[in-house]
Parts: C-alpha cells; structure tokens; sequence
C-alpha cells in the first residue's frame, strides 16, 4: 500500500531459486483433488490475456468465491452471501480454517449470522480483535481434500475514515468496498497467517483464487470492479451484474452516482480511468499515467494478464491503494488547481498512481508476506516507478525520484535499520521511512553492484519464476546471487537483515 502522505511526497520531483518458489495449486492432480465439469473454470478465460490462458488449468483447486451482495443506496449497509470452496493443497491435514475479516478494522462492522459447512450449519468464533473468523473442522481436511463453507453476513458501511487509511467508507457519495468479504490468508510453514492487523501496513496474504460476484445496486450506480463484467440485467429499477475474476489476490468494487470513465486500449488491455463527473482532467490525466506505466512494465518485466485494468478515485488517507485488476488513487489529488505540501496536486497523483500499476507485478502476480516481509512488493513497486520516469522523462526524473527516498528515510535521521523486519516492529514514522525510503535505495545498491545488464535480467526473472508464486527476501537474494554470480551476504545484512 500506498502511504504516500503529502507531508513525505515527491519533494524535489520533476513532474512531467524457482525450486522453493510456493505456486498454490499448482498441480491440480498431485492430492488427488480434481474438479468435475460443473465446476470448471473456463468463465474465468475472457478476462486473461492469451499468454494467461493456462493459468485456468494451473489452478483448478485454486481457492473459489461465490458473493453476492446487495447495495442498496444510501450505501449504510451491505447485505452479504459467500461460499467458498477451499482445498487443502498444502501437505498435512488441517483440522480448522481461518478466514480474514478485514472491514472490522473500522470497528465491528462485519457481522456473520449464519455459517454452513458442507450444508451443515457449523459453529465458528471470532478472533485477532474480530479480524479473524475461525471454523474447526469435524474432521480433518486431507490433502488434496474440499470444504465447501457458506456465510451470510452483513456490514455497517463507516461513512467516515476508519480503519486502514479509510479504505472501507462511503464518503461524498463514493462507495469504497476494500475487502467486503472474508477471506482465507496463506496457510505456510508458520500455519495460518492470523494475527492483528497492524494498520500502518497491508493486510493482504493470500494465494491465487478465483471469484463470482454477484451485485445487486440500483440502475445509476457507476461500479468498478476486479475483473470483467459478464451479466448484467435490469428489472423494476434493480440492477444485476455478475463480475468474473481470477486467479486474483483478492476483489475490491469502487461505486458511485458521480462517476464518469474514460478508456484506453493497450494490446489486449483496456485499461479504464473511473473519476468523479468534475474532475475530468484528472481522470484524464490518470488515464495517461496508467497506459504509460502499463507499457512500462510490460516492456521491463513481463505482460500483465488481464483484459482490463481499471484506475478509481476514491476519498481516503493515503495516495493511493493496489488491488487485483484494480488500484485506487486518492480523489483529493484529482483537482488541478489544488496543492499539496507545496507541490502541484497531480505530481502526487502521477507517482500514486505509476506506483500502484505497478503492484500488479509485484503484489498480484508475484505475492511476498506483506506483514513479515512488506519490503519486498513496496521497496520493488518504489523502484518501479522509478523505471516508470526513467523510461518517460528521462534519468534526471528517475534521479529527483531517488532524491525522494533519502528524503523518506531522512525522517529517522538515515537510521540504519533493516529493511527486512514485519510491520510490527515499525513505529507509523519508521514504517515510511523505511519501507518506501530505504528499501528502494536497497535495490538501487544492488543496480549499481550488479551493474545494468545482469540488474535487469536479473529483475525480469525474479517476475517470470515467481509469477502467481510467493517471494521471500532468502529467495529474492538467492535468484540476485545467481545473476550477478557473487555473495551478496554483507549487502543484505547492511540492508536487510536485523541484527
């Protein structure tokens, strides 16, 4: 995530090895865990590219979500229907399940009334501050086992900035759903990866899945969503849209009255600016900055995989926010006339947004353990959007944005501290420093070690071999030693290992 707070931002700115990578689901017939027809997964083709076809047949007992929810203006309450179906592709049977309820960061908003499994009505208790749901299992779960759950649920919509950097609000008329589902996070060598949420960095940990969303609103609502719409009716002033996506992180759904969009087709890629009806030079300006990024790093890393990639204002704390197929750009640096810290409103919202395209590689595609290791996809997506102004203005831009992380980490006065710890271990101060300042700095280090050629091959294959996978720092080090043939052992513990 994005805290790119105008107090830290763009001072100085010119505008203008595979073995251990963990693939879930992989090998669909290695426990014995095969779809039948009925549930196959080839409605989810139309929203991938050609090149990610056969990420369908990767992943059939790829975790699937079935919502359905109803938003009934004025927004104050979702009404929520889910089922999953999870399999077990880890190796050992499981004897529980968690799943993450992430709106209950703004308070106890998210209430669950009723829980099936398998078609039984199943206790479940709550747990990590109401942010986790916890159901045991009647018996364990083999591997290569299925377990269907069911959930009804509900969610009082905060209509102020709760939470996470007031991600999950309905302000000024804009709907912001970020997580209005529960879901289920990585079960690794660690178990579940439950815990409470630490508010000053991201929530999300989790596999490739794929989702069914149903959303029953009114026919004036404008809705951006992850994924491609395939239905959508109208009857008696109700509007259905059902909205296919996978394999995602996760689903996130933007709506308002006020939206108006613009669109962009770049190779297989339609990419959609959503902006609020007033604000069409920022929409438009939002627009350019996603397709130039787009091409970017298809260019740098590899292509990106869907079909759509929608760019959304929307009111919050932070610039801006990453999700599947989707990011979300803080509305207030959409007024031109505004600044901001005393630079212009869109310096800000040119590098949210270059910045968070670019966690559609590293976040989405190439996942990392944002709570234990959030330098990972935060110090990359930093430094891409440096290749991002590098490739657009030139190396003048590219350095002004460098200039920007000394100032980050200039907020703990240079401290030296390792760039490798979880969230936890930062205070709100050290986390931004560190994390979007010293981290990126890191990886520019490594450039100038590895020099330019075996940097980027090196870069392009971290993307190719870990693609749908999960990154860690060893193995991010050891695909870096691998290229370059050399130890990096003293630069990752001046960099990134604590003491």
């Amino acid at each position: 995530m994005k805290k790119l707070l105008p107090a830290l931002l763009m001072i100085g700115m010119m505008t203008a090895l595979v073995a251990g990578c963990r693939v879930a689901s992989a090998n669909p017939t290695a426990n014995g865990a095969q779809p039948d027809e009925e549930n196959s997964l080839d409605s989810y083709r139309q929203g991938l590219t050609a090149v990610e076809q056969d990420a369908v047949e990767r992943f059939q007992t790829a975790t699937r979500y079935e919502l359905t929810l109803s938003m009934a203006e004025p927004f104050a309450q979702i009404e929520g229907q889910e089922q999953v179906t999870y399999w077990n592709n880890e190796d050992i049977a499981l004897n529980e399940i968690y799943l993450r309820m992430f709106p209950n960061n703004s308070g106890e908003v998210m209430v669950v009334n009723d829980l099936q499994l398998d078609g039984v009505e199943s206790a479940f208790s709550v747990e990590y501050n109401n942010s986790a749901l916890r159901v045991d299992l009647p018996t364990a779960l083999q591997p290569g086992e299925s377990v269907t759950l069911n959930l009804d649920y509900t969610i009082a919509v905060p209509t102020d900035f709760g939470g996470n950097y007031g991600l999950f609000s309905y302000i000024d008329g804009i709907l912001a759903l970020d997580q209005v589902y529960a879901i289920i996070p990585v079960y690794d060598d660690e178990g579940w990866n439950v815990e409470i949420p630490a508010l000053n960095g991201d929530m999300i940990y989790s596999d490739p899945a794929f989702f069914t969303v149903t959303l029953i609103t009114s026919p004036d609502v404008v809705i951006a969503t992850s994924g491609v719409k395939i239905d959508e009716q109208v009857k008696d002033e109700v509007m259905t849209q059902t909205i296919v996506a996978g394999p995602v992180r996760d689903f996130y759904i933007a709506a308002s009255t006020r939206y108006a969009q613009m669109s962009e087709q770049v190779g297989e890629t339609l990419v959609t600016s959503y902006y609020p009806e007033e604000y069409e030079e920022g929409g438009q300006f939002v627009l350019e900055v996603g397709v130039n990024a787009l091409k970017t790093y298809n260019e740098r890393f590899g292509p990106y995989p869907y079909t759509e990639l929608d760019l959304v204002g929307t009111p919050m704390q932070a610039g801006g926010m990453e999700y599947s197929g989707i990011v979300a750009m803080g509305v207030q640096f959409y007024d031109p006339e505004v600044v901001y810290a005393g630079l212009p409103a869109f310096t800000m919202l040119e590098t949210a947004t270059a910045h968070e395209v670019a966690h559609q590689w590293f976040f989405n595609m190439v996942m990392s353990d944002q709570i234990d290791e959030p330098w990972i996809d935060e110090g990359m997506a930093q430094y891409l959007t440096a290749l991002y102004f590098e490739d657009n203005y030139g190396s003048s831009a590219a350095r002004s944005i460098r200039e920007n992380w000394y100032y980050r980490w200039n907020k703990v006065k240079s401290k030296a501290m390792a760039i490798g710890l979880p969230v936890r271990d930062y205070n709100e101060t050290e986390y931004g420093a560190i994390i979007y300042g010293r981290a990126p700095l890191f990886i520019q280090a490594l450039r100038e070690k590895m020099g330019d050629a075996d940097f980027f091959d090196f870069m392009h294959a971290l993307f190719a071999q870990y693609e749908w996978g999960i990154l860690t720092t060893e193995e991010y080090r050891a695909l870096a030693e691998q290229f370059c043939n050399c130890d990096l052992q003293q630069e990752f513990a001046t960099w990134v290992y604590s003491d």
